[in-house]
This record gives C-alpha cells, structure tokens and sequence, in this order.
C-alpha cells in the first residue's frame, strides 16, 4: 500500500489518533498521540497492507520552548514499494512512552539509546539501561539543556577519552585556574 492510502486508512481505522499531518519533499509525516503510538505503528506494520514493515530508524529531537520535551522520531519503510513514512510522538520530560520492542526486535537498541542520552523511558522495554554512557554516568548529555564541561567523557568499550576542545575546533576551555 502506498503512503497515502495507508495514511487514509489509519485515519478511518483510529480517528484522532494523528494530531498533524505533513508532506515535505514527497516524505509523509504523522504526528500521533503517544497514547495511540502502538495501535498507529501496528496498524502501519501489518503485512501485505499497509507493509511498512521495516523499523528504519528511531531518533529524537530535544526542545526547550514551549516545553521541556523530546520529539522522539520513527522511520517506517515498506519493501514491497520502498515508500517511507514518518511517526512523530511528543514525550515530555519524565513521561515515558510504550516500548516497540514486541513489534521490532530491533528497537531494543534505538529505545536504549534514547533512554541513555534523551532520557526518553519506554514502558516494558525488556532492558532498559545505557548503552553508550557508563553506568553510573549523571544526566542525559543531548538534551539541549545539559551543561558542557571540560570533564574527559570515557566511553564504553575501549574508546579513549576525550577532552571538548581538544576535538572541537574554535572551543574554549571554560575550566577556572
């Protein structure tokens, strides 16, 4: 099914489950209740139709105005006519939202992701806990609002430390002497 039909039908099918609809650049994107997030991404998930059956992507936005908030993001693909859509649901800060886990195995490590640096929780995600950030690192560092430091960042894994200005041209150390 292509976008536009599986964009009427899901309208038909959960009424106001979208808040907003927009097309840019041919791409679709819906703005859904986070209450109905599930029942959207199923309904767009079931195969032969709608088809999209493929969990690209699961990102988020940080915002400060009007609200303290996250936009978390899902990419959907359908393989069968390769067309896209995007599922876009509000989360505000320390809210959380319903794990996708059941429908993609793979949103584990997205929702894990969010989790570690949005401060995003997914309700009965089977492990939510970092993923990039130590264990017992404090705050979720992009959110806009988390303060950057000349603190060494050690990652997981490995990956050598590093110091902000010493990677970012043009920034300067903002440690007192």
């Amino acid at each position: 099914m292509r976008t536009p039909e599986a964009v009427q039908q899901l309208k038909s099918s959960l009424g106001d489950a979208v808040v907003a609809e927009s097309n840019t650049h041919g791409e679709t994107t819906l703005e859904v209740h986070k209450e109905n997030l599930v029942a959207v991404l199923s309904l767009l998930k079931q195969a032969p139709e709608p088809g999209f059956e493929v969990l690209m992507d699961l990102t988020g936005v940080d915002y400060l105005t009007p609200e303290k908030r996250t936009k978390v993001v899902y990419w959907l693909h359908n393989p069968t006519n390769y067309q896209r859509i995007r599922i876009v649901v509000f989360v505000p800060r320390d809210a959380a939202i319903p794990s996708v886990t059941h429908l993609w195995e793979g949103a584990s490590w997205y929702e894990r992701e969010l989790f570690d640096l949005f401060g995003v929780r997914f309700e009965g995600h089977p492990d939510l806990k970092r993923i990039l950030m130590p264990d017992d690192w404090k705050g979720h560092p992009l959110r806009r609002d988390y303060a950057l430091t000349e603190e060494p960042v050690e990652f997981k894994h490995g990956v050598k430390p590093k110091v902000p200005s010493e990677i970012i041209p043009n920034v300067k150390s903002y440690k007192t002497v």
